[in-house]
């Protein structure tokens, strides 16, 4: 008799599903309408309070270290399944590295003993929420953004294209813009600006500055802010205001300081995304 038979029943036996993340892993099981678990991608380092990204590997050996914890704490500790019982779906992006795929499948066959384990590209999987064969499906991440045009439930991957803007970048341009236009106020020494707090903010608290704070904002404020932007970060000698801002928030930052978040900030994190680069390039050309 297995020892973990989930939640559902046992002549049920629907497969497992993973996505592994840049920063999160999805993890349920199929004809499910939604993942039973979004945890972060990343394993506790033995003998400290840190963690370790799955995909920050040294070689195979250390990725297998890491894929073997990961992997246990999702069957045994999240979905509560046999592992030996429940075929595997796992959900990549067209660009993941061959080491990691092949690790991947290694450790479900050979330490987890599964069934079966198929691989399919995450562009692919987006399509069936909607019932369509044909479309061209933009998956914007934590590292990067990859649009790769679907027909007739083919990838046509020679027409792949990709920039590195995500979820990270409007992490960077968060932190610089706190730098520069937020203040915080402590218990007993006043106001003062972020750039005089002795530890940087963490990755944590700019993504939850993120999520609860920011937004994305009209076309119209939209260019008008880049122009901002532009201007302040080139020195020009007239700077364009920025459009009226919306309202700033009050933050509370590790339980004795209020870090106030200014309006403009809150809209102009996202436009990290829709500005051109060098190569005259964003996520929308």
């Amino acid at each position: 008799m297995p020892i973990y038979e989930g939640i559902g029943m046992v002549a049920e036996k629907n497969s497992v599903v993973f996505d592994f993340g840049r920063a999160y892993t999805k993890c349920g099981f199929a004809r499910e309408q939604s993942p039973r678990w979004i945890i972060p991608s990343c394993v506790p380092v033995p003998q400290s309070s840190q963690v370790q990204p799955i995909w920050n590997y040294w070689g195979q050996d250390d990725l297998t270290a890491m894929l073997k914890e990961f992997l246990y704490t999702l069957y045994f500790r999240h979905l509560s399944v046999n592992p030996k019982d429940r075929r595997v779906v796992v959900v990549e992006s067209v660009l993941c590295p061959t080491l990691f795929r092949n690790t991947v499948a290694q450790v479900l066959f050979e330490h987890f003993e599964v069934p079966a384990v198929v691989f399919v590209p995450s562009h692919l999987m987006a399509m069936y929420t909607l019932g369509i064969n044909s479309a061209l499906v933009l998956d914007c991440g934590y590292y990067e953004t990859i649009s790769l045009p679907i027909y007739e439930g083919v990838c046509i991957l020679s027409a792949w294209q990709a920039i590195p803007l995500g979820g990270l970048a409007i992490h960077r341009r968060i932190e610089s813009e706190l730098t520069q236009l937020a203040t915080v106020r402590g218990s007993t020494d006043g106001e003062y600006p972020v750039s005089d707090l002795t530890d940087p903010i963490r990755e944590s608290v700019l993504e939850d500055i993120k999520v609860r704070t920011c937004f994305v904002t009209s076309h119209e404020r939209a260019q008008k802010l880049q122009v901002w932007g532009f201007a302040r970060a080139n020195n020009a000698n007239v700077i364009p205001d920025p459009p009226p801002p919306p309202p700033e928030v009050k933050y509370p930052l590790d339980g004795d300081k209020i870090l106030t978040i200014p309006g403009t900030l809150r809209e102009y994190a996202a436009e990290a995304l829709f500005e051109l680069d060098g190569d005259m390039k964003s996520i929308v050309t």
